[in-house]
């Protein structure tokens, strides 16, 4: 187990080191479909819960989550081929390359998603719902090509004289304050309902990596490198390169006098509607009269970073490094891999600093989401069943989850919902909410997911979990 626990530490680590800090999809699908949700206009600014509320400071709301298509431990953790029996990671001589390769996508991705309001209130004004909130935001994204795993694995089991073209890796991590202002209105008899928010953003973090050409040529007595078009972009205050000074070759980042602090300022807002078409409907008990559709697009903005703070690294393009002498790469398992991967590459990059007087202005989007889902309900009963569908519009990419479920609130002061997600619940997850006297919450779309004999999950594509306390005041 102890092993275990070294390769998963090691997984962890490899993929940690693209990231400085850890996009709605910390946001749980299944509030969506609860009418005692007061987070559910976070993914609509035009829904509403049935109470007004108070956050209570620091736990009005929390949530966190991930999604991957790879980076899953199963992918990169194999029982039974290690020394003695043992788990071996995915470099293992004893490791088949195509029983690795199988499990590795042309691009790969992982995205992470944290949100935490510090302070939040809501509360309805004649027709209308207001709300306030203000809260500490971080996400994070990498893209890695499947060249960049080949090339790993066939490095490790000492295959010369090949080729590689490495473009494509990217990585992306930004954190931010946000205070947000948003209401909803109602027309035709509380059918129609329209809402929006702006939002101030305080940029606080941005790092951002980019290597849009690289490539490698492995021989047997040297490495070659050519065509390094990479660049660094991290807009922090206090962080400085750290140069070799004999060589005045890049050797990583001086942190010592690194700060929180605002490094940017910037803009976003969110609109949404939701429809109920029962005004229109001469028929008082036809079944349509109990369907609600609503959409939403959400995160729309962006920061603009202080060139002040903002390092900005670059290669030159034109030049070719030559790497001499061995370059042996573990293939044992053990945590040597990483220093042997890190000793080989010291001296590939060699950047340039790019002085913030010749750097142009630098802004990041937020990652913009669009939401919709059709509901039905049963209003005797007080169940209601729908669809949820919710697309980020990421760095390069676009992700996509479907989410079926229900509600049902048996009493005033429970409700609780169940749903599956189809993209990345797998078959193997479902989603559960539950709301106790609109006081407290706790919700996730991926529960009970896959563990092995140490109960660490092996197989789970994603997960989130979202759970806040507030303090109800009237109704709608």
């Amino acid at each position: 187990m102890k092993q275990l626990y070294n390769h998963t530490k090691f997984i962890l680590a490899l993929l940690g080191a693209y990231f400085f800090i850890g996009s709605t999809f910390g946001q749980t699908h299944t509030e969506y479909l609860l009418s005692t949700s007061y987070v559910k206009s976070s993914m609509n600014p035009a829904l509403r819960p049935q109470n007004g509320y108070i956050g209570i400071p620091g736990l009005t709301n929390f949530s966190l989550g991930y999604r991957t298509n790879t980076f899953i431990l199963e992918n990169f953790l194999f029982p039974g081929k290690g020394e003695d029996g043992k788990t071996a990671l995915f470099l293992h001589k004893d490791v088949d390359y195509k029983q690795f390769m199988k499990g590795v996508s042309k691009q790969n991705f992982l995205d992470l998603d944290f949100n935490a309001t510090l302070l939040g209130f809501g509360f309805y004004a004649g027709d209308a719902f207001l709300t306030f909130d203000a809260s500490l935001r971080a996400n994070a994204e990498m893209t890695i090509p499947k060249t960049f795993f080949d090339f790993m694995k066939n490095l490790a089991l000492d295959e010369n004289g090949k080729d590689y073209n490495l473009a494509g890796v990217s990585a992306d991590a930004t954190a931010f304050g946000q205070i947000g202002v948003g209401g909803s209105y109602p027309f035709f008899d509380n059918t129609l309902l329209v809402g929006a928010k702006v939002k101030v953003l305080l940029g606080l973090a941005n790092a951002r990596l980019k290597m849009d050409r690289m490539k490698l040529h492995i021989g047997k007595d040297n490495w070659s490198a050519m065509e390094m078009q990479t660049s660094i972009q991290v807009a922090m205050k206090g962080l400085k390169a750290k140069y070799n000074e004999a060589e005045g070759k890049f050797e990583g980042f001086d942190a010592d006098k690194v700060a929180v602090d605002v490094n940017g300022f910037g803009f976003g807002f969110d609109v949404g509607a939701s429809f109920n078409p029962s005004y229109f409907m001469e028929d008082e008990t036809s079944f349509l009269n109990n369907f609600t559709v609503s959409a939403a697009v959400t995160d729309l903005g962006f920061i603009n970073w202080n060139k002040a703070n903002n390092l900005c690294l670059v290669t030159n393009p034109n030049e070719t490094v030559v790497i001499m002498g061995d370059r042996a790469i573990s293939t044992d398992g053990s945590e040597e891999v990483f220093s042997d991967f890190g000793d080989a590459f010291k001296d590939v990059y060699n950047f340039t600093d790019i002085p913030p007087k010749e750097q142009q202005n630098r802004n990041t989007g937020l990652k913009a989401k669009l939401n919709w889902g059709i509901e039905y309900a049963f209003p005797e009963e007080h169940i209601n069943v729908g669809l949820v569908s919710t697309t980020a519009f990421n760095w390069g990419k676009t992700v996509s989850e479907y989410t079926v479920g229900g509600a049902i609130k048996p009493i005033e002061a429970v409700e609780a919902g169940l749903s599956y997600s189809f993209v990345y619940g797998g078959f193997q997850t479902f989603g559960l909410s539950l709301h106790l006297g609109s006081f407290f919450y706790i919700a996730s779309d991926y529960i009970l997911p896959e563990t092995n004999s140490s109960f660490i999950p092996v197989s789970s594509k994603a997960f989130n979990v979202q759970m806040g306390f507030v303090v109800p005041i009237g109704r709608q």
